[in-house]
C-alpha cells in the first residue's frame, strides 16, 4: 500500500503561476477527487504527480520516495495513468491495448509472452468484458475504450491509480459504469487513486476526499461533507447553487434560478 503525498507545490509556465503552494495527501483504499473549473490548475498537477512536470518548489511522493528523480520503469512498477478517452495511432486489439503495459518492462527487441496476453486478456475478465479482447480499439464506444484503458492501467499492478477526467465525453450510463468500476478496484485491491473530475454531483458519489482547487490553489480538502458547501462551490464555479443532502449520505448540488428560471451569477 502506498500513499502519495504532494508537498507545497510551485508550478509555472514560463512566467504564468500555475500551481501556488498545493499540498495534500491521498490514502491507500480511498478515491481523492481533484475538483475545480476550467484552469484552475488540475491538468498541470495531474502531470506534476505522475513525474512528466517537474515543479519550481515542492514535490510529490509515493511512500516517501521523491517521483521527481524515479526512473519511468520504477515509477510504472508503482503508479498507472488513465488518460482521458483517447484512440490509437494504428490498429490495435483491445488486447494488444492492455498487454501494451508491459511496454516498460521490456528490453528494446523483446516481445511479450504469450503469459503476458493471457494476463491481458484475464484483466478484461476480470472487470466484465472479456468479450472485447479481439475487438479493434478505435471501433469500440468511448465507454468501452475507457474500460479498456482501465484494464490496462490494472494489468501494471500498481499501487497508486491515476485518472484524469476518466468520464470526459461519456454518456450518464457510462459515466456511472466507469466510476463504479473504479470505486470497486481501489477497494479491492487497497489501490491509492486520485481521479479529476469536473462535476461536484460525480465527485459527491463517488469520491472519499476532495481536493478542490481554484486558480491553482487548494480553496478546500478534506471529506466530501466538509468540501461541497454553498459557498466553497460559489466561489469556485461562480454560480449560485443549492447543495441538499440526500438519504445516502451523499451532496446533490444544483443551480439555484430566480423566479424566472434564469441562473444566478
Amino acid at each position: 500500500m502506498t500513499t502519495l503525498e504532494v508537498h507545497h507545490l510551485h508550478f509555472d509556465y514560463d512566467t504564468v503561476q500555475v500551481l501556488k503552494d498545493v499540498s495534500f495527501t491521498a490514502q491507500p483504499g480511498r478515491m481523492t477527487g481533484l475538483l475545480g473549473p476550467n484552469a484552475s490548475g488540475k491538468t498541470t498537477l495531474f502531470k506534476c504527480m505522475n513525474g512528466i512536470l517537474h515543479p519550481q518548489k515542492g514535490h510529490v511522493s509515493l511512500a516517501g520516495r521523491p517521483v521527481t528523480g524515479m526512473v519511468r520503469k520504477t515509477l510504472a512498477g508503482l503508479m498507472a495513468v488513465v488518460p482521458q478517452q483517447t484512440g490509437a495511432a494504428f490498429s490495435f486489439t483491445a488486447r494488444d491495448m492492455v498487454v501494451m503495459a508491459k511496454a516498460s518492462g521490456l528490453s528494446m527487441w523483446q516481445r511479450p509472452s504469450r503469459k503476458d496476453y493471457t494476463g491481458a486478456e484475464r484483466a478484461l475478465e476480470d472487470l466484465g468484458v472479456p468479450n472485447l479482447s479481439p475487438r479493434m480499439f478505435n471501433a469500440l464506444s468511448g465507454g468501452e475504450r475507457q474500460i479498456v484503458l482501465l484494464a490496462r492501467a490494472m494489468f501494471q499492478s500498481p499501487s497508486v491509480l491515476l485518472l484524469d477526467e476518466p468520464t470526459a465525453h461519456l454518456d450518464f450510463r457510462n459515466q456511472h459504469l466507469i466510476l463504479d468500476m473504479i470505486r470497486a478496484v481501489t477497494r479491492e485491491k487497497r489501490l491509492t487513486t486520485v481521479v479529476t473530475l469536473h462535476d461536484p454531483n460525480l465527485a459527491s458519489r463517488y469520491c472519499d476526499e476532495i481536493v478542490m482547487l481554484k486558480q491553482g490553489r487548494v480553496l478546500s480538502l478534506g471529506p466530501v461533507g466538509e468540501v461541497l458547501r454553498e459557498k466553497t462551490l460559489e466561489s469556485v464555479y461562480g454560480i449560485k447553487v443549492v447543495v441538499q443532502d440526500e438519504v445516502n449520505g451523499r451532496h446533490l448540488v444544483t443551480p439555484r434560478t430566480d423566479d424566472a428560471g434564469a441562473l444566478m451569477f
